[in-house]
């Protein structure tokens, strides 16, 4: 390319980013789709729908990048290429019909672009036909006078077509004649209505991304087996399912969470009662830190799950309850001799080294538990740190006698 040419030339990229429009606005109308209907791309049109009722919606997507003074995209004009364009296949069709009144009476035309309007007169002729204020034969000689001032020859063949439609059937196509302009933020229009769907702003994203990819690998696949891209609402149901499981899914993220150790983590409750019963030195800072990691890892990402990811107080509860549950069921069966000797009159203390073993191994059992919260599997060091948790909170304890103790 020659480097003192400024690049103008964007007809690849207009191509491009037309394809793109046809893809999102198919995309937004499938997430419309309801029981009954069914959509297809590039099949009877850039984008058609088969309604329950047995009328089709033929439509024609065009986008724009050209734009205004104030960066504003163009107007759609009164002598719109691609508008004509678009009426003019549009009759091909209708005369290629056999019954052309019965395709008429069941059909709708829609034209989307994200090309703005400013009292198109066209457009302005067709709705007062809609709307009858205006007659076909007055459509009609407006349409004579718009031909004979049109100097591009392609635009006035274009026009010459749609006259040449039959009066009844012109009428016919024009009260069956839709458009929608200035349609863009398509994307934005998408996770919307994705949110609609699933009630989860915070799972949007990830929903749309898993739509996204595979919407656009089972269109591509479909291209290349040279099938028709066409789904029916139990379709889209059967292939996208799985996407929507993303928002509906309670799995939450574990994050690494920044945390800082406390100055002296051996004045922890928890630490004490692990020093008590022989589990760790208190001189041994490094196993300490760690074992405090795990606290500080579970504690932030519970605090994180309920002030980002919607966790309920009343989950964060059962998970609490179901911790203790795990703990009671083995403390009450390690402990369950001792407390039938304890009943006979027997001092604890005399027995003390005897608990302390019984603490250890309700304790290795609850190091060997994996816990759920939620859909949400936590590692090992989570599910333990839960545990050192509860005891800190004084929820639970491993001598026999710790709730007099601590």
């Amino acid at each position: 390319m020659d480097a003192s040419k400024p690049f103008t030339d964007t007809t690849a990229a207009d191509t491009s980013i037309g394809f793109d429009y046809q893809f999102y606005y198919f995309f937004l109308l499938l997430l419309n789709l309801r029981i009954g209907e069914k959509i297809g791309l590039e099949v009877k049109d850039d984008i058609h729908i088969d309604l329950s009722n047995g009328k089709t919606i033929f439509i024609q997507t065009k986008h724009s990048v050209q734009t205004k003074a104030d960066g504003s995209i163009i107007n759609l004009t009164e002598r719109d290429k691609d508008l004509w364009k678009t009426l003019s296949l549009w009759v091909d069709v209708i005369n290629s019909q056999s019954d052309k009144k019965a395709f008429l009476k069941n059909s709708i035309f829609q034209l989307i672009t994200n090309k703005s309007n400013s009292a198109n007169p066209v457009l302005v002729n067709i709705q007062g036909v809609q709307a009858e204020v205006k007659s076909i034969d007055d459509f009609q000689t407006y349409l004579d006078g718009l031909i004979a001032g049109t100097q591009d020859a392609d635009v006035k063949k274009y026009m010459e077509n749609v006259r040449a439609l039959a009066k009844t059937h012109l009428s016919l196509f024009l009260s069956a004649f839709q458009f929608d302009l200035s349609e863009d933020n398509l994307i934005q229009k998408i996770k919307d209505r994705i949110l609609e769907k699933i009630h989860l702003e915070e799972k949007v994203q990830d929903v749309y991304q898993s739509l996204h990819s595979a919407l656009r690998d089972k269109n591509y696949l479909t291209v290349k087996e040279k099938e028709i891209i066409e789904y029916s609402f139990e379709d889209f149901n059967k292939h996208f399912k799985s996407c929507f499981k993303l928002g509906l899914s309670t799995k939450l993220p574990i994050r690494e969470i920044q945390f800082q150790i406390p100055d002296d983590p051996s004045q922890q409750l928890f630490i004490k009662q692990l020093v008590d019963i022989g589990d760790v030195d208190s001189d041994d800072k490094a196993r300490i830190a760690e074992l405090t990691t795990h606290l500080l890892k579970l504690f932030n990402n519970l605090k994180e799950w309920e002030m980002t990811d919607g966790l309920l107080p009343s989950t964060k509860k059962g998970f609490d309850r179901n911790s203790v549950g795990l703990w009671t069921n083995c403390f009450r069966s390690v402990y369950r001799d001792v407390m039938q000797r304890l009943k006979s009159g027997l001092d604890v203390s005399t027995i003390d080294d005897e608990i302390k073993q019984k603490a250890l191994e309700c304790l290795d059992e609850m190091r060997r538990q994996t816990l759920k919260i939620e859909d949400t599997d936590l590692d090992i060091d989570l599910s333990n740190g839960h545990f050192y948790l509860l005891t800190e909170e004084k929820s639970i304890g491993w001598h026999y006698d710790w709730e007099k103790r601590y």
